[in-house]
């Protein structure tokens, strides 16, 4: 009863309510890191998924899908190919099934905002009747607290995927806040789950990234994607929730009538292995083809015609050269 009238003096007062998320930037694992750390035990807190007009097969400029959404953050959503333009994975908004992608790892919210993280098996259709939001991209990056990448396991396999670059993703800590990460610095899918691994996530997968890494915060694009996208990521809180037609504009009967589809995942961008694939071994650090002197080294099935450069950083030592 103290608290309801302390609340309520407070509220007369003209106290305003602490925001249920923050912006950090900060250090993980060694590398520079910029995060939006959301509160999900907080009533006013709602996620979503929204999507480009067209959807699957249309995109939006980031600014277009905010400025549509209204959010107070968002950020690039998952892969997308870069000829038709569907994602990757299967999507939920609002409890409805809007995309079967079929493959990756999903970020799957319910009604109460209790969050899993897991990959999905591939080519199968998931029963997400118990989410509100899904969004499938990956591949994952910590799961049960242990960071656990397998990229090639998820059917990835382009090395312009595989490489480094400057990263998005998404994870949940045990005490249920959600993590937007944004890596200021190059990144490969290992480092990127040591960071999310740092800042505390129990689960954790990586989303799109180079020419399609957007974010936006309170008012301010800190990211401006290059090219226009099909899918992003958003924060709402309080009673400024968007309907499903705002997010998924088809639901309205154009452009599709809102009908899910089915067909199997794109190719595009290196989601699939290649006929004509080999065993390369990998640095773990570069993702470039191993040598005997990078410390970490992986396997992975990589096109005949796309086997990565050697590692730039594990070179043979000066006094050992010929």
């Amino acid at each position: 009863m103290v608290g309801l009238i302390l609340a309520w003096t407070l509220g007369i007062a003209g106290v305003k309510e602490e925001p249920p998320e923050k912006l950090i930037v900060g250090e993980a694992a060694g590398y520079s890191v910029r995060i939006i750390r959301i509160n999900l035990n907080d009533p006013r807190v709602h996620i979503n998924v929204g999507v480009a007009t067209g959807f699957p097969f249309g995109v939006n400029p980031f600014h277009q899908l905010v400025e549509r959404t209204k959010p107070v953050a968002a950020i690039n959503g998952a892969y997308a190919s870069k000829t038709d333009f569907r994602p990757i994975g299967d999507i939920v908004i609002k409890g409805k099934l809007v995309y079967s992608g079929l493959m990756g790892t999903a970020l799957a919210i319910t009604k109460d905002k209790q969050v899993m993280i897991r990959r999905v098996r591939w080519g199968h259709a998931e029963d997400w009747s118990a989410y509100e939001t899904v969004l499938s991209c990956g591949p994952a990056l910590v799961l049960n607290g242990q960071v656990d990448v397998l990229p090639a396991f998820e059917k990835f396999s382009d090395p312009h995927v595989m490489g480094s670059t400057r990263r998005m993703g998404v994870g949940v800590t045990p005490d249920n806040h959600l993590l937007f990460v944004n890596t200021l610095s190059s990144v490969n899918f290992y480092q990127f789950g040591k960071i999310m691994l740092a800042l505390g996530c129990r689960d954790a997968m990586n989303l799109d990234a180079g020419a399609s890494l957007g974010l936006y915060y309170r008012g301010k694009y800190l990211i401006t994607p290059e090219r226009h996208i099909t899918n992003i990521l958003m924060l709402h809180v309080g009673d400024k929730e968007p309907g499903i037609n705002a997010l998924f504009p088809q639901s309205g009967g154009n452009g599709g009538g809102g009908k899910v589809n089915s067909t199997p995942p794109p190719r595009d961008p290196g989601n699939s292995v290649a006929k004509n694939a080999v065993l390369v071994e990998l640095c773990a650090d570069s993702m470039g083809k191993a040598s005997s002197y990078c410390p970490e080294r992986i396997k992975r099935k990589v096109p005949t015609n796309k086997i990565p450069r050697p590692c730039p950083f594990h070179k043979i030592p000066a006094g050992e050269r010929g």
